[in-house]
């Protein structure tokens, strides 16, 4: 933790408020929130975003704990007629972004930054201020933060933790590893996937706060990393690790982590290798070029095999699930599909210059 400095706290109320409201059927305690950002320093900009025409009720709250309501407008697509038209989703996140750099750069006095929000399209600011050697936090509601936020920070505190503090019976510590298996059990009722980041705000939220460097391990050393802690409750028979590429998923014992991935294609059994090997004709590849010629830009690899799988409906080509797979990874290998990457995303369009496989 760095030393106690400036702190400026910015809030996203809409997605707080209604995060609260889902788990709790309460309005959220600002008294809390602002205790927990004054344990960091003192704190001189405190300010939560939204149309307050929404909330008129709450702004009172507010005040009251030295937080300035900063109001942005919502917008509809029918002016004329609101009570009946959609409402835009507001523009509350550029403008909480645009005054959190403003205020990087205005007060380089301020040492720590504070965001109430669960919303992963903060990521990107939490990096930048990051970046400019400032402590950041971000306050958020278990099962509705984040898991990727809550990694991206230099600390996740869970909402759950500030409140009602001083009413909490103190209960015995929960083992941390058969918390782990709770924890898995609950990415699956919740149809989360069990990522390591996912995987330990779930163990913040059922302890209370966790912090693997808390324990230790065989040789007696706090452990360094959470991917080790996780390792060590494998070794234990509670869980295990399925790794797909650079994703590490966790799931319990005996589970088929090839039925159960969100990343990973279960490898074909003999049979479906030996249907996939059956010969592809010129009449199926030219089919394949006139579906990739309707594609406008670059499509990724589902889109491909689903216009295909469409093609079969049509009765233009028969070949199954497998075959039309291996079709498509031929035409990478081959040169008729042109690879090109956005983000962790492949996309592939036709290649007009390479002739059809023989």
């Amino acid at each position: 933790m760095v030393e106690k400095g400036d702190v400026a706290v910015f809030i996203d109320f809409e997605n707080i408020y209604i995060s609260v409201h889902n788990k709790y059927d309460t309005d959220p305690n600002f008294e809390s929130i602002m205790d927990k950002c004054n344990d960091y320093g003192r704190v001189i900009i405190a300010r939560a975003y939204a149309d307050w025409y929404r909330y008129p009720r709450v702004t009172s709250a507010l005040y009251a704990n030295t937080i300035e309501p900063m109001y942005v407008p919502t917008y509809y697509y029918d002016r004329d007629d609101t009570k009946s038209s959609s409402a835009i989703k507001n523009s509350v996140d550029i403008h909480l972004c645009i005054e959190a750099m403003k205020t990087l750069y205005d007060y380089p006095n301020i040492t720590t930054y504070i965001f109430a929000t669960g919303d992963r399209d903060f990521i990107p600011l939490v990096n930048s201020i990051r970046q400019h050697g400032k402590w950041v936090v971000v306050i958020g509601i278990g099962g509705a933060a984040s898991a990727h936020l809550a990694q991206s920070a230099d600390e996740f505190v869970l909402y759950q933790q500030l409140r009602d503090k001083e009413e909490t019976v103190e209960e015995p510590p929960k083992d941390p590893y058969r918390a782990m298996v709770e924890a898995v059990q609950l990415a699956r009722s919740r149809r989360n996937v069990c990522t390591l980041a996912s995987l330990k705000l779930l163990l913040m939220e059922i302890m209370g706060g966790f912090d693997e460097k808390e324990y230790k391990d065989r040789q007696g050393r706090p452990f360094a990393k959470f991917k080790d802690f996780v390792k060590e409750a494998e070794r234990r028979g509670l869980v295990q690790i399925f790794t797909s590429g650079t994703v590490n998923e966790v799931f319990l014992p005996g589970e088929d982590p090839y039925e159960l991935s969100h990343f990973a294609s279960k490898p074909l059994s003999e049979e479906e290798k030996e249907e996939a090997a059956v010969e592809i004709g010129p009449r199926e590849w030219r089919a394949f070029r006139d579906a990739m010629r309707q594609f406008d830009e670059p499509v990724l690899f589902v889109h491909i095999y689903n216009s295909l799988r469409g093609l079969r409906n049509q009765e233009v080509i028969d070949l199954s699930n497998s075959q039309i797979k291996e079709m498509i990874k031929k035409a990478i290998k081959n040169g008729l599909l042109i690879r090109s990457s956005r983000g962790a995303h492949r996309y592939y369009e036709l290649n007009p210059e390479q002739p059809l496989p023989k």
